[in-house]
């Protein structure tokens, strides 16, 4: 498709640092918020409506799916998801049994009220956790950068591994699907730890669940592939049959075109941090990575993880209007 600018949102764009978010949210939990679609579908166009991005990002969590399956998971602050007993043997099937619209008909009832919110033109994302992203956190009982649990059951215990990520893409392949009924305009899969594995074990252990969970989609829907520290991994990212690559801020943009083709569209990759310290060092990256996009149509322009929540709504609002005021060709 012809565009004549990059088109701009951000990772984890509706959350804490806007100060209306923290007015809508007030002392509820954040799970017990994405139960609530007025609220939530309220939270999902906010940052349309404040900061002017692109496209809106469907106001939920990766553990939604998690708790409406049935395991005791909670987010703790500053720590992240937890959960008490990390699943054993016995508590797999609970991923197979996962229904969305039975289970969690609240993400239905959002994506719904969202649309309805929405102009036409705004393009709504739905998005779940990768398989590995999802069980990591089931095994580890809590977010991990070893993954030891994860590595020691893939290795002394093939069998159980491979029915936990079989029962976690029944899971994701449902919760997006059901999303993609409901309205979506495309999703994102956030593998977000799959970098830290090693080409290796990823290979082995963890790519061809991904790969189920994209090829379960219609193959009309956008379909965008983020891990962090993908650098090293983008080949093996490639391969899962995600259709836009999330790219982190440790790759530069033109050695990711050199991995993965002018063919696959790229989305990324300004430093949350640079966003966050804004000023003249923010202004200065924003304009280097649309210099170094120009003349390229297949990109869009985002950060490369989310939203720190000590950054200035006005640091986002000034990126959006340097990217709105630049076209392609400049």
């Amino acid at each position: 498709m012809d565009v004549e600018r990059h088109p701009v949102w951000f990772m984890r764009q509706a959350g804490r640092y806007l100060p209306k978010y923290r007015e809508i949210k007030g002392n509820m939990n954040i799970l017990d918020v994405q139960m609530n679609p007025e609220l939530s579908s309220d939270i999902t166009v906010l940052p349309v409506n404040e900061l002017g991005v692109d496209a809106a990002i469907l106001y939920s969590d990766i553990m939604v799916p998690i708790r409406a399956a049935g395991y005791n998971v909670r987010i703790e602050e500053d720590i992240g998801p937890v959960i008490d007993t990390p699943i054993s043997e016995s508590d797999v099937g609970l991923l197979h049994d996962f229904d969305c619209r039975r289970d969690a008909p609240y993400i239905i009832d959002n994506i719904a009220l969202t649309r309805s919110k929405l102009t036409d033109d705004i393009p709504l994302i739905g998005f779940s956790a990768g398989p590995f992203t999802l069980l990591s956190y089931l095994f580890e009982g809590r977010p991990s950068r070893t993954f030891e649990r994860c590595k020691s059951i893939a290795a002394s215990n093939p069998e159980l591994w491979n029915e936990a990520m079989h029962g976690a893409v029944d899971l994701i392949s449902d919760y997006l699907n059901t999303q993609i009924g409901a309205g979506v305009d495309a999703v994102q899969i956030f593998d977000s730890w799959a970098g830290l594995l090693g080409q290796e074990f990823y290979s082995k252990n963890v790519k061809r669940y991904t790969k189920m969970v994209f090829s379960s989609l219609p193959d009309n829907i956008p379909k965008i592939h983020f891990s962090a520290r993908n650098s090293g991994m983008l080949g093996e990212f490639a391969g899962t049959g995600c259709s836009v690559m999330s790219i982190d801020q440790e790759i530069d943009l033109s050695e990711a075109i050199n991995i993965l083709g002018r063919e696959m569209p790229i989305q990324g990759n300004l430093s949350p941090e640079i966003a966050r310290t804004g000023g003249d060092a923010m202004m200065m990256e924003t304009y280097r990575i649309l210099d170094e996009m120009r003349g390229v149509g297949g990109f869009i322009f985002n950060l490369g993880h989310g939203v720190l929540r000590d950054t200035d709504p006005l640091n986002l609002k000034r990126i959006v209007s340097i990217v709105k005021s630049r076209r392609i060709n400049e």
